[in-house]
């Protein structure tokens, strides 16, 4: 498996379709931040996005918008459109929002707003991911992500699974949730491919590594071998790198330290074993690269700012195990 499958899977995306918009201008809803993704998909017509300090930008039939860290913004058919928070629109069409929290209560509903205009329609849904901390592959992302649809000569994989998704939503048979769910996850994943790709900002950032075959060969290792006892001299033997080279090289590109993005994939692993494992802390401890329980405790602990045990207790109690 590639490594951004791979990291990708680790992220244990939870990919929640909530709805499909009716919408006739003039029309316009808030959404505040949340912790997860926003997606939406125009599927007819158009849109005005609005965020804090930025530009609007024009969304038309076709055109994807991703918002990998949650942020709070506006759509609206029009600038100066009045605007609602979107959960009271949820509730003006008979939606209960809360049940976006329960896993187990999954709904797929369709909803309406505005006037007597132009007509647009949406998906609207989330990537929703089970734990509440900033994930390192979400931190890494652009704030938007912003891909053009086949109006606009976009990506082909796009159009395709835009008419899938309609044609599912269209028909309702047996099964055209899970379908669309599924659909939504690979959407999430090519747009995290699109954004690598393009990487407009050059900014620094560990997804950027992948394009630099010596950075991707350290982070390919880091993922696979979390536990060994890495050091930069070792990393960097492997990488065919002298020391100072890897390290101000990965640091150039990255934006962290080898050791750090070291310390930060045990720690991820780590809360994936401690929320889905019944592992003692010690045998966990070894599989993340500690030499004992108690090093790896206090090492969680800066991390998560709690210690593991209280971590996994926490997590079992808000998943209905007590």
């Amino acid at each position: 498996m590639d490594l951004l499958s791979a990291i990708l899977r680790d992220l244990r995306l939870e990919s929640v379709v909530l709805s499909f918009a009716d919408l006739h201008a003039p029309w316009g809803f808030d959404k505040s931040k949340v912790n997860g993704a926003p997606f939406h998909i125009v599927t007819e017509g158009r849109a005005l996005l609005k965020m804090e300090g930025k530009d609007a930008v024009e969304l038309l039939a076709g055109d994807l918008l991703v918002l990998p860290g949650g942020a709070a913004h506006t759509l609206v058919s029009e600038p100066d459109a009045e605007r609602v928070p979107f959960y009271d629109l949820l509730r003006s069409n008979g939606i209960d929002p809360d049940w976006v929290s329960d896993r187990s209560g999954r709904r797929f509903d369709r909803w309406r707003a505005g006037g007597d205009g132009s007509r647009t329609r949406m998906v609207n849904g989330v990537f929703g991911f089970p734990s509440p901390r900033p994930n390192h592959v979400i931190a890494a992302l652009p704030d938007v992500i912003l891909i053009r649809g086949r109006l606009r000569e976009g990506p082909a994989w796009l159009d395709g699974i835009l008419g899938q998704i309609i044609e599912e939503a269209a028909r309702e048979e047996p099964g055209f949730q899970a379908i669309i769910e599924r659909f939504a996850d690979i959407i999430f994943i090519n747009a995290v491919r699109t954004s690598i790709a393009e990487d407009p900002t050059g900014g620094t950032n560990w997804l950027r590594g992948l394009r630099d075959p010596q950075i991707a060969r350290v982070l390919t290792l880091v993922h696979q071998e979390p536990g060994r006892r890495w050091t930069v001299a070792g990393l960097a033997k492997e990488a065919g790198l002298s020391r100072s080279m890897l390290a101000s090289r990965f640091r150039a590109i990255t934006g962290t330290t080898v050791m750090d993005y070291v310390n930060a994939r045990r720690m991820e692993l780590a809360e994936t074993l401690l929320s889905s494992s019944h592992k003692p802390l010690a045998e966990i401890a070894v599989e993340v690269g500690y030499n004992s329980e108690i090093s790896f405790g206090r090492a969680f602990r800066r991390w998560a700012g709690k210690p593991p045990g209280q971590h996994r207790r926490e997590g079992r109690r808000a998943n209905g195990y007590g």
